[in-house]
């Protein structure tokens, strides 16, 4: 199984809170207890080295050298995105691997233990019998952390069918630059398009999707970060209020 961390991302959405990337946003590892705060990233290539040692980091060009030494200080390889490269399927595109399982995880997730076995289970045995794509998420607001809309966390699939991919990540960027599919979207997009559902329609369908409905979320805006239950109380250094 490789597993490719997507953290090169523009940041646009994060806008600088806190004086750095969201990826290194201070979090507690458990959602109950006084621990010093880690960075979100950290934190989640710790969980990972519980079950592969194929990790890599898709990183950006402008500022890699933290995320390189993290990766390095965790055992993973890192990849400098492409400048051109609109999402985290185009920018991880040279890193995956053709004969064995791909898990692309969105690296600004803070995830449960019990989610990021979900994911990487689910994927090691994913059944012979269909095509192999899984994406991982929840599908509408969330009443743990107070989201107000469905995220996507993770996505999956055999190497095998890195070609088809490969198409359907060309087709994302066709049908969003001809206005069929929101410019935002990519993940959503990809998943519709194996579903065979309208570009525009929010809607999910096993087998290519596995709902994830806990404390498992996406930190893309200060307000995510802010009333996410991993980070409640903390200050910007990453230490407890008082």
């Amino acid at each position: 199984m490789r597993v490719i961390v997507a953290a090169a991302g523009s940041q646009k959405k994060w806008g600088g809170h806190l004086g750095v990337r969201s990826h290194f946003a201070p979090v507690r590892s458990v959602l109950e207890g006084d621990e010093p705060a880690v960075p979100l990233l950290e934190r989640t290539l710790t969980q990972l080295a519980a079950y592969t040692s194929d990790v890599w980091l898709t990183v950006p060009a402008d500022e890699p050298g933290p995320y390189e030494a993290l990766a390095a200080a965790h055992g993973a390889r890192t990849h400098q995105a492409d400048a051109a490269a609109r999402n985290e399927f185009e920018s991880s595109r040279p890193v995956w691997r053709p004969d064995t399982v791909n898990v692309l995880l969105l690296g600004d997730v803070w995830f449960t233990d019990r989610a990021l076995d979900t994911i990487l289970t689910a994927a090691a045995v994913t059944s012979t019998d269909d095509d192999g794509f899984r994406f991982f998420g929840r599908e509408h607001a969330s009443t743990v952390t107070g989201t107000p809309w469905g995220e996507i966390f993770a996505n999956s699939w055999r190497g095998r069918n890195n070609d088809r991919m490969s198409a359907l990540t060309d087709a994302t960027r066709r049908e969003q630059d001809a206005g069929r599919a929101d410019p935002t979207k990519h993940g959503w997009t990809i998943l519709r398009m194996l579903q065979g559902t309208p570009l525009r329609q929010h809607e999910v369908r096993p087998p290519w999707w596995v709902e994830i409905d806990d404390a498992t979320d996406d930190l893309d805006f200060p307000d995510d970060y802010r009333r996410h239950p991993a980070t409640r109380g903390l200050t910007p250094g990453g230490t407890a209020c008082a």
